[in-house]
């Protein structure tokens, strides 16, 4: 049987959103490391929103095979149907029962094998981030110890390599970690990346609205909200100035674009193109597959990592490694299917009451 088109368009985009993941890592990567002034990550945020509102806009317009066609159906959506737009930002159920699915016992087994496969790797990670930074330490007291003017330099060039060959978010030397907050920031992260997964995908097939539209709906305030959390988080570089400088617009702006080269660009425009394409994977697919996809994306790019920075994966993560793609090929051959079905049954074409034998009889 030959896959229809709404299934090839799910396998594609979530093939692209695992291929988009992990080329928005080793880019950003790439601009953290670079030697240039530190840019600012909330403001690369606020350009990724303008940049999802701008390919929505043409994608729309694209779609009515006319500029005039999609520009009156924006306005349709925005103003004349104002009240489908001011759902979308308000609250809704965060529950299965939202989008009436069920999985199958399969499916909950793959989610707790992936669960178990992404801990197992990134325990791998930070076990291995661990025993890279006692060695530093190590170093650095055998350095001060014996031969502080010889070993100082090599001492500082490891601890610099150690800090960017790993990209976990383990603290640095030094710093203090509270676990208890760690775990609730984390917590919290999952629910509400949870709910708003959720909620995505039921404004996304609960109408007939185009994909594109949706996304124009969402990321315009989400450029002001961009831009008013970056105000407020780094107000002290954005309005930056000198005694003989006064603040302009100008000022902010140039303030705004320190540190962006090409790679800081590049990085912004996949990460907003990874928002499309979450778009277009929720619709055509759901919001499992594309936690699926993403967790495959994990393990490309320490697979990545192996060729590029250096990396050796050790038994641990290969055991991880496995669990997250026997989960991902659990959770699509096993649907769920209810253990039975009514059988539609065709009514009778007389409806009226045929006479007893009997009576015809006695009648006659």
């Amino acid at each position: 049987m030959a896959p229809t088109k709404a299934d090839t368009i799910k396998y594609s985009s979530l093939t692209v959103l695992v291929l988009q993941n992990c080329s928005l890592v080793l880019f950003m990567r790439y601009a953290m490391t670079k030697d240039r002034p530190h840019f600012l990550k909330t403001i690369t945020v606020f350009f990724g929103e303008i940049f999802k509102f701008s390919v929505s806009l043409i994608l729309a317009c694209m779609e009515e095979k006319s500029i005039v066609k999609g520009l009156k159906r924006i306005y349709h959506e925005f103003f004349v149907n104002w009240k489908g737009t001011l759902k979308i930002l308000t609250t809704a159920a965060f529950t299965v029962l939202v989008l009436h699915r069920r999985l199958s016992i399969q499916q909950w087994i793959a989610l707790l094998v992936l669960f178990a496969g992404v801990v197992v790797v990134q325990y791998d990670q930070k076990m291995s981030n661990e025993r890279e930074k006692m060695a530093a330490n190590a170093l650095a007291n055998i350095s001060t110890t014996l031969a502080p003017t010889t070993l100082a330099p090599t001492t500082e060039s490891l601890l610099n390599s150690t800090s960017n060959s790993t990209t976990s978010l383990l603290p640095k030397l030094g710093r203090t970690e509270n676990s208890i907050l760690g775990f609730i920031a984390v917590l919290v992260a999952c629910v509400l990346s949870g709910f708003a997964g959720i909620y995505f995908e039921k404004i996304l097939k609960g109408s007939n609205v185009s994909i594109w539209i949706r996304n124009i709906q969402l990321a315009f305030p989400s450029i002001f909200f961009a831009f008013i959390f970056a105000s407020i988080t780094d107000r002290k570089t954005l309005y930056q100035n000198t005694p003989e400088d006064p603040i302009t617009t100008a000022t902010v702006w140039n303030n705004m674009l320190t540190g962006f080269d090409w790679a800081v660009w590049v990085t912004v425009a996949v990460n907003a193109f990874g928002g499309l394409v979450v778009a277009v994977v929720i619709k055509y697919a759901d919001n499992i597959l594309k936690a699926f996809a993403t967790s495959l994306a994990i393990v490309l790019n320490c697979i990545a990592a192996y060729f590029l920075f250096n990396f050796r994966p050790s038994i641990l993560f290969l055991v991880g490694a496995s669990g997250v793609i026997a989960a991902v090929f659990a959770y699509s051959m096993y649907p769920y299917k209810p253990s039975h079905q009514a059988i539609p049954t065709d009514a009778p074409k007389d409806t009226e009451m045929q006479p007893l034998k009997g009576n015809t009889d006695e009648k006659a």
